[in-house]
């Protein structure tokens, strides 16, 4: 069984369809995307690990002043 990310809202316009995403064209570089307004969080990069990727792009999104 897989653990849900709890991802916060997005700081723009509210929406909680914040998804976490492998920038385009890498195979290294994550980040959260509000699929809502097109926000994006900061690039993560992660070499040896997709979850280890989208749990550190989550906890920086989630950071957030």
């Amino acid at each position: 069984m897989s653990k849900k990310l709890n991802v916060k809202s997005c700081p723009f316009c509210g929406s909680t369809e914040c998804v976490p995403r492998l920038m385009l064209g890498s195979s290294r570089f994550y980040h959260i995307l509000c699929t809502n307004c097109g926000t994006t969080g900061p690039l993560v990069e992660e070499w040896d690990s997709k979850k280890k990727g989208v749990e550190l792009s989550v906890n920086l999104w989630n950071k957030r002043k």
